[in-house]
């Protein structure tokens, strides 16, 4: 797992409002924004690619974190089933959606979907996740293995980056002055563990990745960046 799970259960310990989304203010979240800022931030990935959830779907989240994304995806869906490697973060997703009587809330391993079942989803999401996993291999595992799990007639709507510079590190000053601030408890850990810098994908990978699960590329929104958003979907449901 490379660690993901020990990291991102220390992220969550220390602040977990910031790490799901950064542009919180360190140890002081503005919780109704974090909330607002969920809603918003799915419905940029899902009108960019051009799909949205439907009523009856059953939908999988890749990286749910605190549940940031899945308390909206849940009023949309019929049910969710909200995954995460961190005990600790689905603990607090727990205790911040306790209504959600709709939302399974699986453990993950790190690399695979092993406790979600072979076409047994109609919509598979995953926002700001796969930039942060420190190998491109392990991302084209996890789209190896959303193939596996959608349905015939289902689709996956998720972001990767797609942008090398984002992960090499940055300026060495900033990076100072961030290791400094960390060290006296004033700024976040972890800015330069590969667990946090992430990687990059490349798409010709991607491509090869969706066709070894018998799905198609759809739309590519965003190719060069850090917000590449993308939908795949099941060859026997893809227009030709």
């Amino acid at each position: 797992m490379n660690g993901m799970a020990r990291f991102w259960d220390r992220r969550a310990e220390e602040d977990a409002f910031f790490f799901v989304d950064n542009r919180m203010q360190y140890r002081r979240p503005d919780l109704e924004c974090f909330w607002a800022e969920g809603e918003r931030d799915l419905d940029r990935l899902l009108g960019a690619v051009g799909v949205s959830v439907d009523p009856g779907n059953r939908v999988l989240e890749i990286g749910c974190g605190v549940g940031r994304l899945t308390r909206v995806l849940s009023a949309r869906a019929r049910s969710v089933q909200a995954l995460d490697v961190s005990e600790r973060m689905l603990a607090l997703a727990r205790e911040h959606n306790p209504e959600l009587a709709n939302v399974e809330w699986v453990l993950g391993d790190g690399s695979t979907l092993a406790d979600v079942e072979s076409d047994s989803v109609d919509a598979c999401v995953s926002h700001v996740v796969f930039q942060h996993i420190p190998d491109p291999a392990i991302t084209l595992s996890y789209v190896v293995e959303i193939g596996r799990v959608l349905r015939p007639a289902g689709w996956a709507a998720f972001q990767i980056s797609n942008d090398r510079a984002v992960h090499d590190g940055g300026s060495r000053i900033v990076a100072a002055k961030g290791r400094l601030l960390a060290a006296v408890g004033l700024g976040p850990r972890g800015q330069r563990d590969p667990r946090w810098r992430g990687s990059m994908v490349e798409l010709d990978d991607l491509r090869a990745a969706a066709r070894k699960s018998s799905m198609r590329i759809e739309r590519i929104v965003g190719e060069g960046t850090q917000f590449c958003c993308v939908l795949v979907r099941s060859v026997d449901s893809a227009t030709p």
